[in-house]
């Protein structure tokens, strides 16, 4: 019998687990002061939903559920853009966050599994750029308050990108396969991106030359606009995807947040999800060696194909297996809140049990011995799980009302009224 999960995917042990429901509650609270309010939709939907406008690439990568007409989500947003499409009365801007696991039939790699968490925002109804500095702000603010410091917010628009491939040269039917390629730069390097934009794409020397060398626009982001707004001149989609572009970086710059990251105009970055129609965006991190640990953009046009009316939309995911790649390092010798109460003999357990529940009555996390061990042993296994401190109780103890605390991090130990161990213990 193997015992060994599905490949690209984990068991979280407690451990690891307790890290991650610290990220899930500071995403969480950080969303819900933002005004997103929680929506949850089921892990599967029908295969007509999930490929509306998944692209190629994507669609190859849903797990169908055997015979079946479903599939498992591979994303947050398609679901979501179903239940807008479902319900016409939804008050407008709907503002929702959704916290869950997605699958991908992809091929394992660092920071890259076939099932993972995502951690979304969405404000759907309004085609104001406001909307799309208010999401990057919303996940930047969670990084910053998980302690990250080095981060910049990558941004482009897929109406600019038409814009850049139409000068190029590029006949409309072989666009898709372009840009398809141009996805991954950062993942095969250019040389190899230029193969495929020649191969799988069917481009020439010419087109390809033009493609690239949009893509190597350099500078400040004010002159990167400048001078890309010369290359697509008259051209109207261009022309509002640069509008659009300035509306984000100017609305941005009014966010306390702003002030701990950064904002770069790179015309190289596509996001490979079709439904995407105007401004896209990926958050990168220099830690860990992950690189982006968020990304999203604006998809005025996925809603209305799930017959409601025109309907614009805009959105970004966290990706928490990424981030928690980054943090796990620095976070795995952290001690826990925990007290382990520790009675030096059996008959002084009933008294260990009342202390226990006094812990628990001012919210710390307390356990008794369930094994009935000596001393040695019990102390070994409150610091294999990690707890930050001992309340060692025995006959002295219970004639005092007290118990002898022991703070693991600091070694340091003394007896104490059980009242102001509880103060201890909160800090």
């Amino acid at each position: 019998m193997n015992l060994q999960t599905p490949r690209g995917t984990r068991d979280f042990m407690p451990q690891e687990m307790e890290m991650r429901e610290k990220v899930f509650a500071t995403v969480r609270k950080v969303y819900e002061r933002y005004g997103f309010r929680p929506l949850e939709t089921p892990a599967f939907e029908e295969m007509e939903i999930l490929t509306a406008k998944c692209g190629e690439d994507v669609e190859k990568q849903i797990y169908k559920i055997g015979e079946s007409s479903y599939g498992l989500r591979f994303d947050l947003t398609v679901p979501m853009a179903r239940v807008v499409a479902s319900d016409a009365s939804l008050p407008k801007p709907f503002k929702r966050y959704a916290i869950g696991r997605v699958w991908r039939r992809d091929e394992p790699q660092k920071g890259r599994f076939r099932e993972f968490w995502q951690a979304d925002v969405d404000v759907v109804g309004s085609a104001g750029m406001l909307c799309d500095a208010e999401v990057i702000a919303a996940a930047c603010d969670v990084l910053s308050e998980l302690g990250f410091k080095g981060f910049e917010v990558r941004l482009n628009n897929r109406k600019l990108l038409d814009a850049m491939v139409e000068k190029a040269g590029v006949a409309k039917g072989k666009t898709g396969a372009a840009f398809r390629a141009l996805d991954k730069i950062e993942k095969i390097g250019e040389e190899a991106v230029k193969e495929e934009l020649k191969g799988k794409a069917g481009l020439g020397e010419k087109e390809i030359a033009a493609i690239m060398g949009f893509t190597k626009i350099s500078g400040e982001n004010g002159g990167k606009l400048e001078e890309i707004g010369k290359a697509v001149k008259g051209n109207a989609r261009g022309e509002e995807g640069i509008a659009e572009l300035k509306g984000i970086i100017e609305l941005f710059g009014k966010y306390d947040v702003a002030k701990k990251c950064k904002l770069v105009v790179d015309f190289a970055l596509v996001r490979g999800l079709d439904y995407y129609t105007g401004p896209i965006f990926e958050v990168k991190v220099s830690e860990g060696g992950v690189g982006s640990v968020a990304g999203g953009g604006r998809y005025d046009e996925l809603i209305q194909l799930y017959g409601a009316p025109p309907t614009p939309a805009t959105g970004i995911s966290l990706g928490i297996e990424r981030i928690l790649e980054v943090m796990k390092g620095a976070k795995k010798d952290e001690k826990r809140r925990l007290v382990a109460v520790i009675a030096v003999k059996p008959e002084f357990r009933d008294y260990a049990l009342k202390v226990v529940q006094e812990f628990r009555k001012a919210g710390i996390p307390a356990e008794p011995d369930l094994m009935e061990r000596n001393l040695r042993k019990q102390l070994e296994y409150a610091n294999s799980t990690g707890a930050g401190f001992v309340a060692v109780v025995g006959e002295k103890e219970m004639k005092a009302g007290t118990a002898t605390l022991r703070d693991f991090a600091s070694g340091k130990e003394e007896t104490v009224a059980i009242s102001d161990a509880v103060k201890k213990v909160k800090g």
